[in-house]
Formats: C-alpha cells, structure tokens, sequence
C-alpha cells in the first residue's frame, strides 16, 4: 500500500511547490489553478479593460494599457504597456502568443503609442511594435509589424508579412511578403470572410469565459470527487498522511 499512495502524496506536494493549486479530480486527472498574473500594473501604470472582454488565464496586460469593450485576448499574448501606451479599441482580437509592445520614442518624432481601431483581427504569433492600425483590418499568422508602420483602414496583411519600420499600407489593400509588398485590392469576399473569423473567434470566447465562472460544471466536478466516487481512496489516502506524521501503521 505504501508503495501506491506514496507516489500520489509526493506528485501533490510537487505541485504545490511548483505554484499551482491542485483542485479536486475530475476523472482520473486533478485540475490545475495557475497563479500567473495575467492583469499587473506597472508602477502607477495599470491596465484599463472595457467590458465584455475575455482575457485568458495566460495573457499578460502590463502597465499603460487600455482595451475598450468586446475586447479578445488569447491564451500566451503579451500587451506590453511599459515604455508607452498601447490604445485598443472595440471587437478586437489578439491571437495567441502575439506580442504588442513599444519603443520610448520613435526617429520621426511621431508618438510611440501603439493604437488599434475598432473590428481588428491580429492572428497568432504576430509582433506589432509602436504602430498604428486603423478599423477593419486583418493581421495574417506570424505577421511581424515595426515601428512608426501604419495600417489603414481595411487594410489586410497575408501570413508572415513583415511591414518595415515606417511603411504605409494603404486602405482596402492585401499586402504579403518580407519586405510587405502590394499584391491586390481587398474584395468583398475579403470583407465578408473577416467578418465571420471575427464571429467565430467571439462566439469560442464565450465558450472559454464561461468555463472560468464559479457555477459553470461545480457539480461535475463534485459527483467525479474521489470522496465522492471512490471513498476507500481518499479513506486510505488520508490514512496515509497520519502515518507520516507516525500516528498510524499502515
């Protein structure tokens, strides 16, 4: 017996040194509560958020921050307001692992503030630093986008496009490539296809906030409770712990 509880006590004795929390079980695997800070204010810098948003347990907004309403930041982005502001309107999304940052100033003179315009798509494992991003736009995967460069309205970057420092993108244009590169105008279907990404990504982030609220599955989570489903478990386990303190001999 002590070789089979031994092993469970010391994998949750880790887990509480590790910094996250183990929860009840659900099944055979326990849940874990992670500590990361995903709001933090930085100094006398603190992040302001409309309402309506959904930031994941793993973002990270720092500092001069300020998300309007319906507002999507997804798992592993960084919304780095340190060095100067990031400005974000209504119904935008952050894809995961996308980094918004800043620089202190920029060579032209022109303010470093990172803004984004209302009904804005920034796809996964993008970098945007200090630039200016109008309404209606689309940020394809891994798109790279350096200071002082300017999106305008409806303006639409394919995967992997990097926009040099400065640059213009014009409006209702699709730009691609490394250096960015004009390829064609932005068409309705272009339109109508951001429209239902942007639909889809606000309707699964619903889905995800809802799975963070108190009430969401707290019964699922009681009826598969080892005091619930398996009592000579959680009897032995706790026999166990007074054996280690030599209170009892198993």
């Amino acid at each position: 017996m002590k070789k089979i509880i031994r092993p469970l006590v010391g994998l949750i004795k880790r887990q509480f040194q590790q910094g996250a929390q183990p929860v009840p079980f659900v099944g055979t695997q326990p849940f874990m509560i992670s500590k990361h800070r995903n709001i933090m204010a930085l100094y006398d810098l603190v992040p302001e958020i409309g309402s309506q948003h959904f930031v994941a347990s793993t973002a990270t907004i720092i500092g001069d921050v300020e998300l309007a309403s319906q507002c999507v930041v997804w798992y592993g982005a960084i919304l780095r307001g340190d060095l100067n502001g990031i400005r974000i309107l209504n119904r935008v999304i952050i894809g995961e692992r996308s980094v918004l940052h800043t620089a202190s100033s920029l060579p032209n003179g022109m303010p470093a503030v990172l803004s984004i315009g209302n009904n804005v798509m920034v796809q996964n494992d993008c970098t945007l630093y200090s630039c200016t991003i109008g309404e209606n736009c689309f940020i394809g995967y891994r798109s790279i986008i350096l200071e002082g460069a300017k999106l305008e309205d409806g303006a639409v970057l394919a995967p992997g496009t990097v926009v040099p420092a400065g640059r213009l993108i014009p409006s209702n244009q699709l730009w691609a490539g490394n250096p960015a590169q004009y390829v064609r105008d932005v068409e309705e279907k272009d339109l109508n296809q951001l429209s239902y990404i942007i639909g889809n990504q606000f309707s699964m982030a619903r889905e995800h906030d809802y799975e963070y609220l108190p009430y969401n599955s707290a019964y699922l989570q009681k009826e598969n409770s080892p005091e619930d489903s398996n009592p000579e478990l959680i009897a032995t386990f706790r026999q166990y712990e007074d054996w280690e303190e030599g209170s009892v001999k198993l």
